[in-house]
This record gives structure tokens, C-alpha cells and sequence, in this order.
């Protein structure tokens, strides 16, 4: 592939001691200088100041210089804003305003987590005269930073922004509703949607499985069941179980276990990627999508804070 990994986000926020505290409860290691990251990966998260929530900088791996340069290269020929910055690369998405810094790193094997005890099935017991672990486990921080979904005013031009400028693959796509794109084994690691200016619509965190995921999601509900977006459920597209929570500054934060891994193209093609309509695009199961889903409840302060920007 040339690109094998998300290494994280830049963020700029009104209020990042807000941001930063909801970050503690989460759970997320601060390393002192604006950076968060779960247990998995080191500092995935930067956040700085700034007049309204914006996503800045999305930082990808690549193998090697020749990665790099092939990038540079097809944004040279695609005329594409790039830069050289102390040996990384900047490529910027013109609609969403978001720059991918590619930087060569060494591949990362994330450290096994132990698969959980089988459950009890109709006729098929695995746990006897025993409780589940699941329900005395203890809320813990997720591990790594998964994906993010951004919001584009311009949804086919920024994927294939993505697609033929900075190197990433297609995995699942509605034309026009969202696009999910990866930059690594996991089924996304970006996904576009539909937006009226750019924004940050979610960013999600990778946790063990079920039990870890509704442990921490209760943890932070039940300190302010304000933060309750959406969930919980099991998407479709990626399969995953997801449990969606509102940040202080007002983008989303998805807790998530058991997303799909595509590790041979072919036969995912083939195989995996399988024929879906309009009613997968939110879930498999769960609750309907709230419309804050798809219009954010900031999305005029979002407009004003861009449009004072372009003045």
C-alpha cells in the first residue's frame, strides 16, 4: 500500500482545558503539550486554541521516501496544494481545508488484547456456575485512535482527493451519502460525508471488545447523560459495535470494538464487500440516526466561523 497507518489529528477548539478535562474522564494520557492518546500507539490527538471547532491536520505513515514522493508527485500533476515541511510531506484538501502530513514510520504491530470467554448459546453453554467477566470489568481508556468521519462541501472531490492524491484506498461507498477510505488494515480510517463547510463530524476510539466499550460510555453518562448521541449499536458498513458521545466542543466521539480488517484487497472485493442499500447506512441494528447526526446543533457557528475566515 505505501501508507500503513493513522498516526492522529490536530484539532483547534474555543476551549481546550474543556476538551482537555472531558479527555482525563475518557480516560486519555495527556503528554503535556496538547497531545492525548489511549493506551495503544502514544499521542494520537493534538488540540490547540482556536475560534471555533476545527479539524486541522490528519497525520498518516508511510512506508518510505518513494511513498512520499509519489504523492508529491501526483499532486504536481493533479495540481494539488503540497508542501515540504522538515521532511513531511503537506497535502491540502482545498474542500475540507484539512492538511495530510505523510511521514515515513516504521510499522506498528498493536499488542494482542486476549479474546474474552465464549458466551452461553442456546444449547451450548461455555460459562458454567460462573458470572460473566463482562459485567465486573471496570471502565478503561480505549486503545488507539480508529478513524474519523469528516464533513466536505464538496464530498466526490475530496474523496478522490484522498483517493488519487494522498495514496488511500476505497473500501465501501454510497455516491454522494459517504465514502469510507483507509490508509490501513482497517475497514476506514476516513470517511467523507456530505457537509455545507468542513467540519469534524466524529472521531472514534478502538476499545477490547462489547464490555469495554459499554463500561467507558457509561462511565462518562452517567457524570453527564447530556453527552448521549447515538447508540448503542452495530453498524453495517464496518460492522462495528458503536456507542456515540458528544464532546465539549461539540464534535462526536464514537467508542467502538470489532471493526472489519481488509488485508487482501482481492478478496475483499471479491468477498467482503457486500451489496448494501440506503437502510445500512446508519446501522445493522440500534437506534435510529439523530438528526444532529447530519445537521450538528453548531452547524451555524461552524458557518459563521469559516465565513469570517474567508472575509
Amino acid at each position: 500500500m505505501g501508507l500503513h497507518r493513522l498516526l492522529g489529528l490536530s484539532v483547534s477548539v474555543p476551549d481546550p482545558e474543556g476538551l482537555a478535562a472531558y479527555y482525563g474522564e475518557l480516560g486519555l494520557t495527556a503528554d503535556g503539550a496538547g497531545g492525548f492518546g489511549g493506551t495503544d500507539g502514544g499521542t494520537q490527538v493534538h488540540v490547540a486554541e482556536g475560534p471555533f471547532r476545527r479539524l486541522l491536520h490528519v497525520d498518516v505513515a508511510a512506508d518510505d521516501e518513494a511513498t512520499l514522493a509519489g504523492a508529491a508527485a501526483r499532486a504536481t500533476d493533479l495540481g494539488a496544494t503540497h508542501a515540504w515541511q522538515d521532511g513531511v510531506l503537506h497535502l491540502t484538501d482545498p474542500h475540507t481545508q484539512v492538511t495530510f502530513r505523510l511521514q515515513v514510520a516504521e510499522r506498528w504491530n498493536q499488542p494482542a488484547v486476549a479474546a474474552p470467554a465464549r458466551d452461553n448459546r442456546p444449547g451450548s453453554p461455555e460459562r458454567r456456575n460462573a458470572r460473566a467477566a463482562g459485567v465486573t470489568a471496570q471502565p478503561r481508556p480505549p486503545r488507539r485512535l480508529g478513524h474519523m468521519v469528516i464533513g466536505s462541501p464538496n464530498l466526490a472531490a475530496s474523496r478522490d482527493f484522498l483517493l488519487q492524491v494522498v495514496g488511500f484506498k476505497m473500501s465501501d461507498q454510497m455516491e454522494g451519502i459517504i465514502a469510507f477510505t483507509r490508509c490501513s488494515t482497517d475497514h476506514h480510517n476516513v470517511a467523507l460525508v456530505e457537509s455545507p463547510v468542513p467540519l469534524l463530524q466524529h472521531y472514534s476510539w478502538e476499545c477490547d471488545d462489547v464490555d469495554h466499550v459499554g463500561h467507558t460510555a457509561t462511565k462518562l453518562l452517567r457524570a453527564d447523560p447530556e453527552r448521549q448521541v447515538w447508540g448503542f449499536g452495530r453498524h453495517f458498513l464496518g460492522s462495528n459495535y458503536y456507542w456515540y458521545l458528544r464532546d465539549p466542543a461539540g464534535s462526536f466521539v464514537e467508542l467502538y470494538s470489532d471493526m472489519d480488517v481488509i488485508d487482501d484487497d482481492e478478496e475483499w472485493e471479491t468477498h467482503g464487500a457486500s451489496t448494501f442499500g440506503p437502510e445500512h447506512i446508519a446501522n445493522a441494528w440500534g437506534p435510529n440516526l439523530p438528526l444532529e447526526f447530519i445537521i450538528p446543533n453548531d452547524l451555524e457557528v461552524l458557518k459563521a466561523g469559516w465565513g469570517a475566515m474567508e472575509g
